[in-house]
């Protein structure tokens, strides 16, 4: 019998009686019912070896060592129903049955219930052999997809709630990823442009209304930083039991992309609009493409010496570049850039010009004076900004926004050109975000105070170790007092400055949280962190991090959704990772903290306090945090070593913590004697020096003796 077979079909029906008179009469009870049988006879012994290629059993609830014997029939053959059939006077319950590992249990002179049991088993086999041929012709298509997805020529990747859980050797070869797991847990939006992102938000909200196929135009970004330009294609899908949104990418590197055919449409422009007859504009070579930060730096090289009292470092953006690109299309609005960049460079005689970006130029002017030097830069933001023009048959109209720093005498060198470049960056995003269409000049004094201060450079660090990838992880593992073996880490980060030299983020930290970049921070550390915990728990190993979030993250209302999306796409349990926020931040967002950490729970995670006791009233905060563990701050131990007698102090608030529940953690522990002290105290987990010092790898001996 199968699944797709009727219920008339020949049943395969195991009998286990004392007599073959007494199987004959259940078979030809069940025949006269309608139900088909293929019957075989046999004891319990024997129905150990038969019973797998059977459909159903019957069995005699009176055959000697039923209560030994049946369970082992059950865990020989789970999918095999098996109805107990008692004769008069044997008395057993259906509860005795069923922890036997019956299906059911029916009287032998009540054969309409032993027909309608025995109908009822059938269907349930019917079934379960259906769902089996459903799963296994699931498996065959999942594979046979996953042959597809492999070969396409297409470049494919599934996206579950904006980040990459899949992706084919096309889509990893057009961004540039060695394999998926450097992709896996990476938002899409990263690997787009501000404008191009922008657009996937609006089409991701229109997939999701209409169920319908959404195609766009986009620009990005491969991971060695070189242009990505095409067609990016966005649909409804399901990958391995999870609602998700295919992205199937048409599109071409661009320093591999063939020259276009219609030149007159990909050529740059010169400030009149025309290209030369080879298709170029004016000295500019193709154009399109951007020169680059380096590029500009070296040709600005000579202008601190320039002529003029007054020198700047300017950045000059076409504002709402991402509706113009929705407008023209990506090659329409990349001409329309390319005349204005050849309209600037052509009025700034010998002043060094280059492109950024598609929509973001950085040159250099000078002059007798400031009113002079404004009056020179306004005067190119007027004539770069056209007034209402017919192109490609569309009404279009660009502006600029610039932002520039002057340059100091007193400052001097290609560090203070660079952090002048920085600024003016910085003040061209004011300009933009302030209307357009506008300038944003700092003075030299505010240039001075903007490359002198010492947040500006760590901003810049920052910035640097972000785009080049330039921070690392240390892992110090957190030792148990109580007994317990289980490894568990909390990760450090550092970054690494250009003699790669490790900086604490004491030192960085603060201000990349003050500028609202150390959000990025934190999710590169998860991402890298789970990345390489899911490798070593690949191992055997059965080890949990401690992984610590600053304010930013906290704040973030979309960051546990986030989160979870990583968690999953790791393919780790919950409770793998434990993430801390310090006491201090706690204490500056109480609400925030406080949701944080319950959202943390309702996704089966474990939250951690650390810096404890600085704070006036710290016992009070803690009523407030639904947390796991609770980590002292390191002065404590401080304390602890210099002062004996703070020992009794130390012993309270341990006892404190653990009557409200909570794990403690003593960090920084640096002796023997802190070590004893502090397992007198009663303390759960203590880490510092004194165990290990962090390192790059999870290496910890937990199992030694000390």
């Amino acid at each position: 019998m199968s699944a797709e077979q009727p219920l008339h079909a020949p049943v395969r029906l195991l009998i286990a009686e004392r007599s073959e008179n007494s199987a004959q009469e259940l078979d030809s009870l069940l025949r006269d019912a309608g139900i088909a049988t293929r019957t075989r006879v046999t004891d319990l012994v024997g129905a150990h070896d038969l019973l797998a290629t059977a459909d159903l059993m019957l069995c005699n609830s009176d055959l000697p060592q039923l209560e030994q014997l049946l369970p082992q029939l059950r865990l020989k053959a789970p999918h095999v129903p098996v109805i107990l059939v008692h004769p008069p006077g044997v008395a057993i319950s259906t509860t005795e049955a069923l922890r036997m590992g019956a299906a059911d249990v029916v009287a032998s002179d009540d054969p309409e219930a032993l027909v309608l049991v025995f109908r009822r088993e059938l269907a349930h086999v019917c079934r379960s052999q259906h769902m089996r041929d459903l799963r296994r012709a699931l498996r065959e298509t999942e594979q046979r997809c996953q042959l597809l997805l492999q070969s396409s020529k297409a470049a494919i990747a599934y996206v579950h709630e904006g980040m990459h859980i899949q992706a084919n050797a096309g889509y990893l070869t057009l961004f540039g990823f060695s394999d998926a797991e450097a992709l896996l847990g990476l938002p899409l939006m990263d690997l787009l442009s501000k404008d191009s992102a922008e657009a996937l938000k609006l089409e991701t909200k229109r997939l999701r209304l209409d169920d319908q196929e959404r195609v766009f135009d986009f620009t990005g970004t491969s991971s060695a930083g070189e242009p990505v330009t095409g067609t990016m294609t966005l649909a409804l899908a399901e990958y391995d039991g999870e609602q998700c949104m295919q992205v199937t990418v048409r599109g071409v590197a661009a320093q591999a992309s063939e020259p276009r055919a219609d030149a007159d449409r990909a050529a740059p422009l010169t400030s009149n609009g025309n290209a030369d007859a080879n298709g170029n504009g004016n000295g500019s070579g193709s154009g399109l493409q951007p020169d680059g930060v380096a590029a500009f730096l070296e040709d600005v090289h000579g202008l601190p010496d320039a002529g003029g009292d007054y020198r700047a470092i300017l950045v000059a953006q076409i504002d709402a570049f991402g509706k113009l690109q929705e407008v023209l299309g990506l090659r329409g609005a990349e001409t329309v850039a390319a005349q204005l960049y050849e309209v600037l460079r052509g009025n700034l005689e010998n002043h060094p010009c280059n492109r950024l970006s598609a929509h973001q130029f950085a040159f250099a002017v000078a002059a007798s004076g400031r009113r002079q030097l404004l009056e020179r830069i306004d005067a190119l933001r007027k004539l770069a900004a056209s007034p209402m023009t017919e192109f490609m048959g569309k009404t279009v109209r660009t502006t600029l926004s610039i932002g520039g720093a002057e340059l100091d005498d007193a400052l001097s060198g290609s560090s203070a050109v660079e952090s002048a470049l920085d600024s003016a960056f910085g003040a061209a995003q004011r300009a933009e975000a302030a209307g357009g269409n506008r300038l944003e000049i700092l003075t030299k004094e505010a240039a001075r105070d903007d490359v002198d201060s010492e947040s500006g450079a760590i901003l810049a660090q920052i910035n640097d170790a972000i785009d080049n990838k330039r921070f690392l992880l240390l892992f110090q593992p957190i030792i148990s007092l109580r007994g317990e073996a289980e490894e568990h880490y909390e990760v450090f980060l550092r970054m690494l400055d250009a003699d790669d030299q490790h900086i604490a983020p004491k030192e960085f930290l603060s201000t990349a949280v003050r500028y609202g970049v150390a959000a990025k921070i934190d999710r590169w550390v998860i991402l890298q962190s789970i990345k390489m915990l899911a490798g070593h728990r690949g191992k055997g190993h059965n080890t949990r991090l401690t992984i610590t979030l600053t304010a930013n993250s906290i704040g973030d209302p979309e960051f546990l959704q986030w989160l979870s999306v990583a968690i999953k796409a790791a393919r780790l349990p919950s409770d793998a990772v434990i993430f801390q926020v310090t006491e201090d931040d706690a204490a500056s967002q109480v609400r925030q903290t406080r949701e944080f950490f319950a959202g943390l729970k309702a996704m089966h995670c474990r939250a951690s306090l650390s810096r404890f006791g600085l704070v006036s009233d710290p016992m009070e905060l803690l009523r407030h945090m639904p947390v796991d563990f609770v980590k002292l701050d390191g002065s404590h131990v401080h304390q602890l070593a210099e002062e004996p007698k703070r020992r009794q102090a130390i012993t309270q608030t341990i006892r404190d913590l653990q009557a409200l529940g909570k794990l403690t953690v003593i960090p920084m522990v640096e002796s023997a004697g802190a070590l004893s002290a502090l397992w007198q105290a009663g303390a759960n987990y203590i880490q510092g020096h004194y165990l290990q010092e962090p390192t790059v790898e999870m290496d910890f001996d937990f199992n030694h003796d000390d």
